[in-house]
């Protein structure tokens, strides 16, 4: 039997007294999106940070493709991780940013990747920050998987982004899901409602519910995971699907 992507077992974090994450336990397998859906402050990014073995928890426990997870060995080539803010030095180049990942993580012909998956080629002498928001965003993901990694973490991947650039983040994250795990935080419900095979419903530190998609629509007599959302958690979804 195959061992879960990601397991959970009863994991909670604390930040100067206040509870962050609590008691949360679940376990995903692959390929497929994994959405963990929520409002701000119900622990999202929290519990990212701890399968990106950024932090760690007070007590539980992780497992990362059947190995408990060790912050100090973390399996970085098999993980790839996308901030919400991602840290660029000031007048870095395109091209620049796709030598540095590819130095990282030590690929052959990393630059070309990166470049060509990002559909940035044409545009490499350009500054990171003169980039679009998507375009940004494309080169973010392409760097994140210069060395294929088999999970994908991404923090709030499509803020910020208009429509288009919202569409067609979520048509590469549907292809890249194809052969690999890919987890995402949001706090739009009906982007994770065209995009997410497994949820996570979390508010307010507690994770209320998880599953696949259709069994959670299905035990919530739900047609669409705002109504399904509404159901576990009870909380209010804005008329743009997001939580507020």
């Amino acid at each position: 039997m195959r061992e879960p992507v990601v397991k959970v077992e009863h994991v909670s974090r604390n930040y100067g007294g206040v509870c962050a994450l609590s008691d949360v336990s679940f376990s995903v397998d692959g390929p497929g999106v994994v959405g963990i859906l929520g409002p701000n402050g119900a622990g999202k990014t929290t519990l990212l940070d701890l399968i990106a073995g950024l932090s760690e928890p007070a007590s539980g426990t992780l497992s990362l493709f059947g190995v408990p997870l060790d912050v100090a060995r973390y399996p970085r080539r098999d993980v790839g991780m996308v901030l919400q803010r991602e840290f660029v030095p000031d007048h870095m180049s395109v091209r620049e940013y796709a030598e540095l990942f590819a130095a990282i993580y030590g690929v052959k012909d990393g630059t070309r990747k990166i470049l060509g998956r990002a559909e940035l080629a044409q545009r490499e002498r350009v500054a990171v920050a003169r980039l679009s928001g998507g375009e940004a965003q494309r080169l973010f993901i392409a760097a994140a998987l210069v060395h294929e990694p088999r999970l994908l973490l991404l923090d709030e991947p499509s803020v910020g982004l208009d429509p288009n650039h919202k569409r067609a983040l979520g048509e590469l994250m549907r292809d890249l899901s194809r052969e690999r795990t890919l987890i995402m935080t949001t706090h739009d419900l009906r982007e994770a409602d065209q995009l997410c095979d497994y949820c996570l419903f979390m508010v307010g530190s507690v994770l209320r519910a998880h599953g696949p998609r259709a069994e959670l629509l299905a035990s919530a007599s739900a047609n669409s995971l705002e109504e399904a959302f509404f159901h576990y958690c009870g909380a209010r979804v804005t008329a743009g699907g997001e939580v507020a």
